[in-house]
């Protein structure tokens, strides 16, 4: 077996292969390893000089012309902000500013506060046109992020580079909450992977994404303020078991399992929009 870690977007990427010479395998490592490091440099909301920040910072000025994958996202973006009824939103950057979650100065605002930022969150006020993939921000102070739903959209590229290489076998896992495992080790069934309640499960050509705040939350006072917020009302989700998702596509799975911890009543809604994606929360002992 081999294996190969990295860091990029923020979190560890890890590569297992289970078959070909170790030459081979460095290689498409390596490919792996090339491809998220050039969507960190897209994506990322702390390189300045990233696509994301260039769009951040002009966007409420003129309308903004992307490459049409990172327009593609933005267009997936919208669809789950819809489908989940605005519970996944990547314009809660304001609100993750104000709480300190992106400076890590962690503080608890005012009803008043929350109340002016949310003025600022919402994909309606996210422009897209798909003639010449222009991209404009309805108001200054918009932001996007794509800390919900980056992660499984990097596992999906790097799926997609190892079927073009041909590869039959492979797990790729971004920071062991959003992974994907392609087909299954010779003489196994699938890919064994553990869930949030301790149980395993045998994975292939399947995707799982898991969210909680069980990891990155902060005390006031005594309270408790989960990074997870909900951009519906500005507020920290109340903390509760992690949620997993496991469907074919690890973007979906990424972005649904945020949504799902947010509003666990939109259960139904994915089982019966998205015929694909299997829901449930770690209580309810998926994959057992």
């Amino acid at each position: 077996m081999h294996h190969f870690r990295w860091r990029a977007m923020g979190t560890e990427f890890t590569l297992y292969l289970p078959e070909g010479e170790a030459h081979w395998a460095a290689g498409v490592a390596g490919e792996l390893q090339e491809e998220t490091r050039r969507l960190e440099r897209q994506l990322s909301l702390y390189l300045p000089d990233s696509d994301l920040c260039y769009l951040n910072a002009h966007a409420h000025l003129h309308p903004v012309r992307v490459e049409p994958e990172l327009f593609q996202l933005l267009q997936t973006c919208q669809s789950l902000h819809a489908l989940t009824q605005g519970a996944f939103d990547p314009t809660i950057t304001p609100l993750l500013r104000l709480w300190g979650f992106v400076d890590k100065q962690y503080r608890a605002p005012d009803p008043d506060t929350i109340a002016e930022t949310l003025e600022r969150v919402g994909m309606e006020l996210v422009l897209l046109e798909p003639n010449g993939c222009w991209v404009y921000y309805a108001l200054r102070g918009v932001e996007l992020s794509f800390g919900a739903i980056g992660k499984g959209w990097a596992v999906a590229q790097c799926v997609r580079i190892l079927r073009q290489l041909g590869v039959p076998s492979a797990l790729v896992d971004a920071g062991g909450s959003t992974l994907y495992a392609l087909g299954a080790p010779m003489g196994a069934d699938g890919w064994r992977t553990r869930l949030p309640d301790g149980s395993e499960i045998l994975l292939r050509d399947a995707a799982l994404g898991v969210s909680g705040d069980a990891e990155q939350f902060f005390e006031v006072n005594g309270v408790r303020y989960g990074h997870i917020l909900d951009p519906r009302t500005g507020y920290p989700a109340p903390s509760r078991p992690p949620v997993a998702v496991i469907g074919d596509d690890p973007t979906l799975c990424d972005a649904l399992s945020t949504a799902l911890y947010i509003e666990p009543a939109l259960e139904s809604i994915v089982r019966t929009r998205c015929r694909s994606v299997s829901v449930s929360t770690a209580m309810d002992g998926l994959g057992k």
